[in-house]
C-alpha cells in the first residue's frame, strides 16, 4: 500500500473516531433532554442502554416509559448524528425505531419525535 493511501485510510480512521466520540456525547445531551421531559412529567421514565450491551447491539440506545390511559408503555429506539448510520440502522434494525438528529436538531424536535413514539 502507498504512502497516500496508507494517509487517506489513516484520515478516515481519524474522522470516524472523531465522529464515534462526538455520537457518544450526542447520547449523553440526549439522556439530559429525556431526563428533563421525566421531570416535566412528559414521561415517566428512561433507561440509556450501554454501548455495546445487548440491548445496543439490538438498535436499542434508549427505552422510554410513559403513562397511556393509566396503563405504563415502554418504548425502544436508537439514535444518531449520521445520516448514513441512520439509514444502515434501519435496515439492520426494522422493527426498532431510528432516529437521526445532526448536529444542532432543536430540542422541540427531538422531544416531539420521542412523544410521537407513543402515539396511534
Amino acid at each position: 500500500m502507498g504512502k497516500l493511501a496508507r494517509k487517506r485510510f489513516a484520515s478516515r480512521d481519524r474522522r470516524a473516531e472523531r465522529y464515534g466520540e462526538i455520537g457518544r456525547a450526542f447520547e449523553a445531551e440526549m439522556a439530559g433532554h429525556l431526563q428533563k421531559m421525566q421531570d416535566e412529567k412528559l414521561i415517566t421514565g428512561f433507561v440509556a442502554h450501554p454501548p455495546d450491551s445487548p440491548e445496543d447491539r439490538d438498535g436499542r440506545d434508549f427505552t422510554v416509559t410513559a403513562s397511556l390511559g393509566g396503563k405504563e408503555a415502554s418504548k425502544s429506539f436508537g439514535v444518531t448524528i449520521s445520516l448514513k448510520r441512520w439509514n444502515h440502522s434501519k435496515v439492520l434494525h426494522p422493527d426498532v425505531p431510528q432516529f437521526c438528529f445532526p448536529l444542532g436538531t432543536k430540542p422541540e424536535t427531538i422531544r416531539a419525535r420521542v412523544l410521537s413514539l407513543f402515539k396511534p
